[in-house]
């Protein structure tokens, strides 16, 4: 308040009523008078209550014209701390005030009156401040929405190409987030001339801090296996402690990682509390989930186990790894779109190319939600053993 009060001369109690009256009609601006004795703050004299209450009955002038002011004084008038913030000093003047008759009041610090403040400076003030406030609202705003599309693009660079060969493996792939930065990611490695290196994963929530922990699986990951640790074991061993580390268990993160060898045509599952993969067979003709093997997610405990198991994947064999957010996509009435119907679209659609079954598939489900967005991140890869390899 020290900063909008405005410092007045005052005058002594014993001015007369009409020299108060003269100073006021001298200076238009001039809303309230402050009362000093020998330099003792003793109150104020508000031109409005003046004109208008003590003034304003017939024959008042001469009633009051030759007596000191100190007979009109108001001696306990509404003050502000000349340290109060203006929106404090507003919320105590309405307290006091509602209807806001007030038009100025003295500014104090201790029992020195520094100077008068009017409401309509008060108000301007807090206009100002607010209009600043909003400025700089609308550059943290601005400043955030590039720093997360950085991050969103930054993270969508970490994903490998939604489809690639290798050999006779074909895969196709696709993610799309509920919020600007996922919780999902995928990735495919070639370990060697016939293994492929296929990991899911789904981080327990959104956002950047979510983003973070997929970068650092992502890194992590990749660093494990330039130096020598490849099997679906050895990584999420590596990328537990990388999670731990990054989210100190704020975070978690289901993740699966199988190895597809296609000279042994077989494929090697490890799981980490990720939703089943499914593997789809032509002979003979079955859909199957492959429950045998899980554990804990990535970041709940450090140097966890994961066991694994291999199973045959072979010419005409697909695998289908997805994340929770297909199973768990609700409609309007919060019905979660289920297992029975994914596999339905899986078994109906099993045959068709694999791009087209993930089309499908997300024509489907956004379909079943009624909107564009989901409420989850939703990830799927499609991994398929063709019969032939590409020429």
């Amino acid at each position: 308040m020290r900063d909008i009060a405005v410092p007045v001369a005052g005058v002594s109690p014993n001015a007369t009523v009409r020299e108060v009256v003269g100073i006021f009609q001298g200076d238009a601006t001039l809303l309230t008078l402050p009362v000093f004795d020998n330099g003792e703050f003793l109150g104020i004299i508000n031109r409005k209550v003046l004109t208008f209450k003590h003034l304003g009955r017939p024959f008042a002038m001469e009633l009051y014209g030759k007596k000191p002011i100190r007979v009109l004084l108001d001696e306990h008038p509404l003050a502000m701390n000349a340290s109060i913030d203006i929106n404090s000093a507003l919320e105590r003047l309405i307290e006091a005030d509602p209807s806001l008759e007030t038009d100025s009041f003295p500014v104090m610090d201790g029992m020195r009156c520094v100077g008068i403040a009017s409401v309509a400076e008060l108000m301007m003030s807090i206009s100002r401040n607010q209009a600043e406030l909003l400025e700089t609202l609308n550059c943290l705003t601005a400043r955030i929405r590039a720093e997360v599309e950085n991050a969103r693009c930054t993270q969508q660079d970490l994903l490998p190409l939604d489809s690639a060969r290798f050999g006779r493996l074909a895969i196709t792939a696709s993610m799309t987030t509920s919020t600007e930065i996922g919780g999902d990611f995928y990735d495919y490695i070639c370990l060697s001339d016939s293994t492929v290196c296929i990991v899911m994963g789904d981080v327990s929530g959104h956002g950047i801090q979510a983003g973070m922990v997929t970068t650092a699986a992502k890194a992590s990951l990749h660093t494990l296996i330039a130096t020598g640790a490849t099997t679906p074991a050895q990584l999420l061993f590596g990328m537990n402690n990388a999670i731990l580390a990054t989210a100190h268990q704020n975070l978690l993160m289901t993740c699966v990682v199988i190895n597809i060898d296609q000279q042994q045509r077989t494929a090697t599952i490890a799981n980490a509390g990720h939703t089943f993969p499914y593997l789809s067979r032509t002979s003979p003709p079955c859909l199957e989930r492959i429950e045998e093997v899980s554990g804990f997610p990535l970041g709940l405990e450090s140097d966890g186990i994961y066991t694994e198991r291999t199973i045959p994947f072979r010419e005409g064999d697909r695998l289908i790894i997805y994340t929770d957010g297909i199973v768990e996509a609700t409609d309007r009435m919060g019905c979660q779109f289920g297992y029975e119907r994914f596999e339905a679209i899986l078994q109906e659609h099993g045959k068709s190319p694999a791009d087209q079954l993930k089309r499908k598939l997300f024509t489907v489900i956004h379909a079943f939600s009624a909107s564009d967005t989901l409420d989850d991140d939703v990830a799927i890869l499609i991994a398929s053993f063709d019969n032939k390899p590409e020429r």
